[in-house]
């Protein structure tokens, strides 16, 4: 099966739409024409930046996407989180349980799905060696890039999602967005308003959240995150590559279709990719010039290990971030049951708290969880009604924990089948008590008469992977190159999250589109 996005004409019934421009499908190309300048696989946050990149700069490019589009799905919690029928459907050996996880499973990949929140990192992010010398290993101490080789590319992707950014927002120790960013943002929820006086008048500096949402048309949906939006305002991977389309039909998008494999010649070079299609079983074989991984840090690891590419570190360091939940509680109702809440962020413990001076992360607001979600997280014996009061007097905040490599944390194959092995170390769980006590503290300080702290999401949440086919100067270090060309396979490249040599103290989803443009501007000028 094959699907291309096409601005004016209409898919019935198909919820996953922006601005009124549906998804439609359209034949694949024959296999005569199986040849391409590139091949992306995977339509994430790097497979459709890269995808969108190269077609508009002309080139004939394939990108293959082993989920669907996802057609008229109703947006309850039910089917979104509890069938979890928008994410991904391969079940997943997690530490020796079977498990489906919460990983984007529709076309977009997880930016059809996330919270929108983009965030610039700190310059210091890509010096680990500052904060974690005794920690990691000495070649993991700088980045093979810094922030100045991305920079200019932030700015591209911040204009190509549509970030908001009110300009006097203090992000200090994280970058600041762009000045060139415009647009309306969505107005601060009154408890939100209340948070950022509190907080101030405290003396801590939150700020806004950068978000990839059109503030004119959102519906402000108290259930965001997570779910697919109703009428696109929340920019996703699934737009930029419906827009590529709308040029000269250089781009196809073949839906369905599982990346098995990638073959080579004797000089190591990938000559094909071959495929398997979900619904039909038929196997094909795609050729092409440059070939692309973009499948997540789980999907591009297993297809290297499968072509067996990339030597010792492919599926290594495995990394996501180390997330506490405090849940603040107050006396009169938050309407966080009603609107959209997750807009505020602080980064005033990024590097430790008063009892941990250690690098830490930062922190943001989240939405409140369905009743559904808090049943399964811990309230199950709670009727209903109490669940349902709770909710409406509740604000989350989440903290998000700069997780370190370890090589123990790893991605092993059984065939087509996945397993994942990992485990948060104690360094990591101890920063994330101290982060937690923080937010407790901003919590009661906005007024909060009771809070609830969750030490870590549920195991089949695993936000923000990263690491397993790291960046490295060498060989000996690393899977791809500083410009994410893997070692020994000369046009084969990666520009999803398995190439972040650390998690940052955010998340990645903006630094991965960044250096996706970073990468496709290298291979445009090859092919």
């Amino acid at each position: 099966m094959s699907s291309l996005l096409q601005p004016g004409e209409k898919r019935a019934n198909d919820s996953n739409t922006r601005g009124g421009e549906p998804f439609t499908a359209l034949p694949p190309p024959p296999d005569s024409e199986c040849r391409f300048d590139v091949i992306v696989i995977g339509s994430g946050a790097g497979g459709a930046v890269f995808a969108w990149k190269c077609a508009m700069s002309g080139k004939h490019v394939l990108l293959i996407e082993r989920a669907r589009s996802l057609g008229s799905l109703p947006r309850d919690e039910l089917s979104t989180l509890v069938e979890k029928r928008p994410y991904d459907n391969r079940t997943i050996d997690l530490n020796g349980k079977s498990q489906r996880l919460y990983i984007g499973g529709t076309i977009g990949g997880s930016t059809s799905l996330y919270g929108a929140a983009l965030l610039r990192p700190s310059l210091d992010d890509f010096h680990p060696g500052r904060y974690y010398s005794h920690r990691v290993p000495k070649y993991r101490w700088d980045w093979p890039i810094d922030y100045e080789a991305l920079a200019s590319h932030y700015d591209r992707a911040e204009q190509l999602f549509g970030v908001t950014n009110p300009a006097s927002e203090d992000f200090d120790p994280l970058q600041s967005p762009g000045t060139q960013l415009n647009g309306e943002p969505i107005p601060l929820a009154p408890i939100n308003r209340h948070l950022v006086a509190s907080s101030r008048s405290a003396g801590w500096k939150p700020f806004r959240l950068p978000l990839a949402i059109n503030g004119k048309t959102c519906l402000r949906c108290a259930a965001c995150a997570g779910y697919v939006c109703p009428n696109g305002s929340r920019r996703s991977g699934a737009d930029l590559l419906r827009d590529a389309t709308a040029g000269d039909g250089s781009l196809h998008l073949i839906e369905g279709t599982e990346t098995l494999e990638f073959r080579r010649g004797l000089d190591g070079a990938v000559t094909s990719v071959l495929t398997h299609g979900e619904s039909d079983g038929v196997r094909r074989e795609f050729y092409a010039k440059r070939y692309v991984l973009a499948a997540g840090a789980l999907g591009s690891a297993a297809v290297l290990l499968r072509s067996g590419i990339g030597g010792q570190h492919v599926g290594r360091n495995y990394m996501f971030h180390y997330s506490p939940i405090a849940v603040g509680l107050f006396p009169s109702p938050t309407e966080a049951d009603r609107t959209f809440v997750k807009q505020i962020g602080f980064a005033d413990h990024y590097f430790g708290t008063p009892d941990c001076r250690e690098k830490i992360g930062i922190i943001q607001s989240l939405p409140a969880p369905g009743l559904m979600m808090m049943r399964k997280n811990g309230s199950r014996g709670v009727p209903r009604a109490i669940l349902k009061v709770l909710r409406r007097r509740m604000l989350p905040l989440l903290g998000i924990v700069e997780d370190l490599p370890d090589p123990r944390n790893r991605i092993v194959i059984d065939g087509r089948r996945i397993a994942l092995r990992h485990r948060f170390s104690e360094f990591d769980r101890a920063r994330g008590r101290a982060l937690a006590k923080q937010m407790v503290c901003i919590l009661k300080q906005a007024g909060a008469v009771h809070c609830l702290v969750r030490q870590s999401t549920s195991s089949d949440h695993v936000a923000h992977q990263c690491g397993s086919l790291p960046m490295a100067a060498k060989r000996e270090h690393g899977v791809v190159s500083r410009d994410c060309r893997v070692y020994g396979a000369p046009n084969l490249f990666v520009v999803d999250g398995s190439v972040l040599p650390m998690s940052l103290g955010v998340g990645p989803a903006l630094t991965i589109m960044a250096n996706s443009l970073r990468v496709a501007d290298q291979v445009v000028s090859e092919c």
